[in-house]
């Protein structure tokens, strides 16, 4: 019953490749041999910019290098350092409590990708520049804006808290095609043992069109 099936099948798709309707005239070895030395001076067919009916579309997303970063909804404006990663191969953190740090290795604001912006959440006594970064709630506007004054606009879709031995490196830092931002800072109680706290708190946004 199967090979009926097949056979039905292959019955159906040779009438499909037929333009006549008619049986297709089988051609030797030779006379195929023939017919391809015969064409071996046609040449390959190339459209014209006029053939293509799809439109081009143009990627024209332009990144920045920060200098600059304003969160309105919890009244954040703060200058934007520049840091790699430090000797233990983590993320580089800003100099003072009140300003941030760009990761300059990774994506620049703008560009296609994961832009990563860090910064304190406090000195254990005082609070610093992300202090109230967990009050942000999605739709919030977060811009950033380089030397020569050009402005981008980020909006907020989420925030996760994660274990700070176990984030997921490749979702901050990560490729992706969309324009994003991620804010990150310190989060839940303080470990002497560390120095610092056991969670980090990641805001995440993307640039508005």
């Amino acid at each position: 019953m199967y090979k009926y099936i097949l056979l039905l099948t292959l019955l159906i798709l040779s009438g499909c490749m037929s333009s006549s309707g008619e049986d297709k005239k089988t051609t030797t070895d030779k006379e195929t041999k023939a017919q391809t030395e015969e064409n071996t001076d046609i040449q390959p067919v190339t459209k014209k910019d006029s053939d293509y009916t799809e439109p081009i579309i143009k990627d024209e997303r332009e990144a920045i290098t920060p200098s600059t970063l304003s969160i309105p909804a919890i009244d954040v404006e703060a200058d934007v350092e520049h840091v790699g990663v430090d000797e233990q191969g983590r993320m580089g953190v800003p100099d003072g409590m009140e300003n941030v740090a760009w990761f300059e290795p990774g994506t620049k604001p703008g560009a296609a990708g994961n832009s990563v912006i860090a910064g304190h959440v406090d000195d254990t006594v005082n609070p610093a520049v992300f202090y109230d970064l967990k009050k942000l709630e999605a739709g919030d506007e977060v811009l950033v804006q380089n030397k020569e004054g050009k402005t981008l606009t980020f909006e907020v879709t989420g925030k996760e808290v994660y274990d700070r031995t176990n984030s997921p490196v490749k979702d901050i830092f990560g490729y992706t095609h969309r324009s994003t931002l991620n804010l990150i800072t310190c989060e839940g109680d303080f470990n002497e043992s560390i120095n610092g706290r056991e969670d980090r708190l990641v805001v995440y946004t993307e640039l508005k069109s």
